[in-house]
């Protein structure tokens, strides 16, 4: 039982092994060193409003340094409360931006803050959607599963959805879109009918190979009688190189589970088939167990419902407790060295025939319950005629409850 335990344990580490891998395959751009734990700002607010948040910056260089702090592209929509820091090796402090609509101009305005030191640089995208009280649409945009990762020359799917605000009882309508870089720099633009208050649509749209690696802004938008109706979504555009790492990584996985699952399939085969006489053993003793306790309770059952006087039947109650005792202690004693026995037979490569003989032989044995010989005879056999008649219909040798 030991030895199963540390294969189930060491199959176990081999999975979690292989998730590992995995994982740290699947993976390879995560940073650990950035000045923040910020992956994106994303913010909306009515024309003329105002909003603050905050950006925690923390030193990851083991020295003192001066971080520097700028936004791009928000001239007149946002200010940052510093524009550095100086902080020890694991310092942090707190940066307030604050977006405050002066432009008054529904829309989205796409952006970065970039936080450096000597060493490194971070860029946190920034989405800033200015709204319009008075939009007519309520646009829902989402990445199609299948093209989650974008890549260079690769695709992008989106899906639309549509909801109509103030009742205007529009079947369709037609949106515009444009993909934006962090410089807020517009790099594709077109349009596409979409329904609307029931169903999706889904728009698959090519990426230029010679575009950067990097993040970008999806923003599609409804002018609808004068209001701009607009959402935005953010994607990474990757290196195709890296979908070929992705991808071997993906299926060595899978083959490494593949591969442990068939190690484990035979070695649980290996140990049922091993442990099959064990546990066949294990019945039988259980059974022969079961027998004798059985014997005993009847034998209890025609004590307490004998004519005797009750202080006879408790000393006969008494004595047939203890000798409970002592039967089950030999059943058990007995048992352990059965079972010792046949692991030394199937180590020493007996075959499977020749043990089971065996087991047949203290099958029979148990039926005759020798175990019970001496201490029953030290129990009232009084008014039991009837019961071991019983017991010798089931096939029990009772013969000695009579010497």
């Amino acid at each position: 039982m030991v030895k199963k335990s540390w294969i189930i344990l060491g199959i176990i580490f081999l999975l979690v092994l292989a998730g590992g891998i995995y994982v740290k395959i699947d993976k390879p751009f995560q940073k650990s060193d950035d000045f923040s734990k910020t992956s994106l700002i994303r913010l909306n607010i009515p024309i003329g409003g105002e909003i603050n948040t905050s950006v925690k910056i923390t030193n990851p260089e083991k020295d003192s340094e001066i971080i520097k702090i700028s936004l791009n592209n928000f001239d007149g929509l946002a200010l940052l409360s510093q524009d550095e820091f100086s902080l020890d090796f694991r310092e942090s402090d707190e940066l307030i931006v604050e977006f405050k609509d002066l432009k008054r101009k529904p829309g989205v305005y796409v952006g970065k803050l970039v936080i450096e030191n000597s060493l490194s640089k971070e860029e946190i995208p920034i989405i800033l959607g200015v709204e319009d009280a008075n939009a007519a649409f309520a646009i829902i945009q989402s990445s199609i599963p299948k093209y989650d990762l974008v890549y260079l020359g690769g695709k992008l799917g989106i899906d639309f959805k549509v909801f109509d605000l103030i009742n205007s009882n529009v079947q369709t309508v037609k949106a515009n879109y444009v993909i934006k870089n962090l410089d807020d720099e517009s790099l594709l633009s077109g349009n596409t009918d979409l329904i609307v208050g029931t169903g999706s649509k889904s728009e698959i749209i090519n990426i230029p190979k010679d575009w950067d690696v990097g993040d970008y802004v999806f923003i599609s938008y409804i002018e609808h009688k004068g209001t701009l109706s607009f959402s935005s979504h953010l994607f990474t555009v990757s290196n195709p190189d890296n979908r070929t790492v992705l991808d071997n990584s993906k299926i060595f996985f899978i083959a490494v589970i593949i591969f442990v699952v068939l190690i484990l399939f035979f070695v649980l085969y290996f140990v049922k088939t091993r442990d099959s006489l064990i546990i066949e053993l294990k019945k039988q003793q259980d059974s022969e167990l079961k027998r004798n306790l059985d014997y005993i309770k009847q034998s209890k059952k025609v004590i307490i419902q004998s004519k005797s006087n009750s202080v006879k039947k408790k000393n006969e109650l008494d004595e047939l407790k203890r000798a409970e005792k002592s039967i089950v202690k030999k059943l058990k004693d007995k048992q352990k060295k059965q079972k010792r026995e046949i692991e030394k037979l199937k180590k020493s490569k007996t075959k499977e025939g020749k043990i089971k003989e065996k087991m047949n032989k203290w099958k029979n044995q148990g039926y005759k319950m020798y175990e019970t010989d001496e201490e029953l005879k030290k129990a009232n056999k009084k008014g039991i005629k009837g019961q071991i008649k019983e017991w010798n219909k089931q096939g029990y040798d009772t013969g000695f409850l009579n010497k």
